[in-house]
């Protein structure tokens, strides 16, 4: 008689490699997102909060209809045509290395490199503005 096997026996397939993302990078260049970006991006892509905070965190991988939905919520927000490559990569490298070019900022600094009396924190002050933003070049 063969064996059952049970719910809690471990999977034999080989683990789905990450996809990388750079959707918080554009959130924070754009003013339609820049309060309550995740809600607002979720309510854009006609999915849950949960979904686009677990894919921020990259704690999921998206599914193709999520890849279009949030691509085509960021290219109106930013009045621009933007690939899916622009956004998601499956490692870690863009098109456009500069997620600041990418959204047309000629160079910032994040949010968070300033304290809560808007001055440079002391681990951002050796950074050029729009540094943060940058990612490998694609091949």
């Amino acid at each position: 008689m063969p064996h059952a096997v049970s719910a809690s026996a471990p999977s034999h397939q080989p683990p789905r490699p990450r996809c990388h993302n750079r959707i918080r990078t554009v959130l924070v260049h754009t003013s339609r997102y820049a309060f309550e970006g995740p809600a607002r991006l979720a309510l854009d892509c006609g999915v849950s909060r949960s979904t686009i905070c677990r894919l921020l965190s990259g704690q999921s991988q998206p599914s193709y209809r999520l890849v279009q939905a949030v691509t085509d919520a960021l290219s109106r927000a930013l009045d621009k045509s933007l690939d899916p490559r622009d956004l998601f990569s499956p490692d870690g490298t863009y098109p456009e290395p500069s997620g600041c070019a990418l959204c047309g900022c000629s160079g910032c600094l994040p949010e968070e490199a300033f304290d809560h009396r808007g001055r440079i924190k002391p681990e951002f002050r050796s950074m050029r503005p729009g540094d943060w933003s940058r990612a490998p070049a694609a091949p």
